[in-house]
């Protein structure tokens, strides 16, 4: 996982803007549905809905730190 910190480079930017697109990418492949971020932008959000418009719908939301995180613990 590449970690954002203050006052990185503009490649290591690059990378970790990289990174959490590809990790985003990887989510929405494998069924999730990454929703954005909570009001006070410290964490993440992903959907996972299941048996959508149905009467045994089941919902997931799951929170993390960055989409990174998401993805490895998501998607093993």
């Amino acid at each position: 996982m590449v970690k954002r910190k203050e006052g990185m480079s503009i490649i290591k930017d690059r990378e970790y803007l990289k990174a959490e697109n590809n990790a985003y990418d990887k989510l929405v492949e494998h069924g999730y549905t990454p929703q954005g971020i909570t009001n006070d932008f410290k964490k993440v959000v992903v959907f996972r809905i299941e048996n959508k418009h149905r009467e045994n719908e089941k919902r997931g939301i799951f929170y993390f730190n960055n989409w990174q995180e998401a993805m490895e613990i998501l998607c093993g």
